[in-house]
């Protein structure tokens, strides 16, 4: 009996000590990267292990079979980063419905199905951030403006059930409510060291960000955009597994390239509705899908279109410089840049494109807009065969598991996958 109670004392000590991080519960604490040395506070970039993904459910058909795509993605993956499929209260029967093949199985341990109080949950980019404090080895969650908007309080229902502390967003009186600008899709790690934004963040959300990293914040141009977040335009993939700040492309939406791309390859397309963005229900973008065919290019609203997007790509040029700057003087090194091609479709057209007055949104599937962890990359599927193969030719290149993707139901309320996707990376 004596030598049975020290026994018990260090399986209880063991046991403590290996449940280090509360937060263990909607994330996998295993990492294959070692942690940055020279950072305290940090949100951690795409060429770190994924270690939590939060999806948000919805009734649409291609959400679910989206939803189990990512399931079943994970499910093969050598580093399962923990599943978190955010339920609405009005989905919930449906949710159990479609999901409950997952339950008490053990090769779906890495999923989590949380119930949340609100109706809508599919933009989980955009209600929260996800930090990772290094010296006190937690994983904060930073509550986002989404005054308005379904989504609002589930940052705290998630500190609740994942058990972590909480940094409030900033307050904001009646005069000055925040923009899309606030939201996350709008701040982007590109290194340990760069964290990019859009011109168009409130300054309130701003200091509430440069508060909780380490980071050197970078800002571009988006307040042309409707949505105007910065992951429209630019999103960093790395080159391999493991790979250093310099081993990673800027993966960026280039009108130009896709300009030329249609002179080359006179499109046949039909009209399609991916091409008209959701707008409300008393305002309408104008179509211009019929752009796009042979005959009708060299038409006048043809024309302004195509000047509104040389407009666009002067800009996006402008935010490229900016970026390669920072990363010369942060790493001694610039990204290699791999254009994609990408059109927008401004709401007005006028003879002088510039400012917010375009409130251009993509007019085709925006494929930099894209998911990527642990070596799986996800990615729109475009409807013109010229730009589908012209992205496939430049994939090719890259040791990446490349799915790509029809998910419509994304593409016509103006976002794209990564919009609908919140990832935290990280470090052991």
């Amino acid at each position: 009996m004596k030598t049975f109670w020290p026994f018990l004392l260090f399986i209880t000590l063991y046991s403590c000590l290996r449940t280090d991080l509360k937060s263990h519960k909607c994330e996998n604490p295993v990492s294959s990267k070692k942690c940055p040395e020279h950072v305290d506070k940090i949100i951690f970039p795409r060429n770190f292990p994924a270690k939590s993904i939060y999806l948000g459910f919805n009734s649409d058909e291609n959400q679910i079979n989206f939803i189990n795509l990512m399931i079943n993605k994970i499910k093969n993956s050598n580093e399962p980063p923990k599943l978190n499929i955010l339920v609405p209260r009005i989905d919930e029967d449906l949710a159990y419905n479609k999901l409950n093949y997952t339950f008490s199985q053990k090769k779906y341990e890495f999923l989590n199905i949380i119930q949340t109080s609100s109706f809508e949950t599919v933009w989980a980019q955009d209600y929260f951030e996800q930090v990772t404090d290094l010296k006190k080895r937690s994983t904060p969650i930073i509550d986002l403006p989404y005054i308005g908007r379904e989504g609002e309080h589930i940052p705290y229902t998630l500190a609740l059930v994942c058990q972590k502390e909480i940094i409030p967003q900033a307050h904001f009186s009646q005069e000055e409510l925040p923009s899309n600008g606030d939201y996350g899709g709008n701040i982007l790690p590109i290194t340990t060291d760069l964290l990019l934004v859009g011109n168009n963040i409130s300054q309130k959300t701003y200091n509430v960000i440069k508060a909780q990293t380490s980071q050197t914040i970078i800002d571009i141009e988006v307040d042309w955009l409707e949505t105007g977040h910065v992951d429209e335009l630019i999103t960093v993939l790395p080159h391999k597994k493991n790979a250093q700040s310099c081993e990673q492309s800027l993966f960026v939406s280039s009108p130009k390239l896709a300009l030329e791309l249609i002179d080359k390859n006179p499109a046949t397309v039909k009209s399609a509705k991916s091409f008209v963005p959701y707008f409300d229900n008393s305002n309408y973008w104008p179509e211009y899908s019929h752009c796009l065919k042979e005959k009708l290019i060299k038409t006048k609203e043809c024309i302004n279109l195509r000047k509104a997007n040389i407009r666009y790509q002067t800009k996006i040029d402008k935010s490229v410089e900016t970026i390669q700057s920072a990363m010369q003087e942060k790493h001694g090194c610039k990204l290699k840049v791999e254009n994609i091609p990408q059109l927008f479709l401004p709401y007005k057209l006028k003879e002088v494109f510039k400012g917010n007055q375009d409130r251009a949104a993509a007019l085709n599937p925006n494929s930099v807009n894209n998911i990527y962890f642990n070596g799986f990359l996800m990615i729109a599927r475009q409807e013109l065969d010229f730009f589908q193969a012209f992205i496939e030719n430049i994939l090719k290149n890259y040791p990446f598991q490349t799915t790509f993707l029809d998910n419509k139901f994304i593409n016509e309320l103006n976002g794209g996958l990564h919009c609908a996707t919140n990832i935290l990376y990280g470090c052991f």
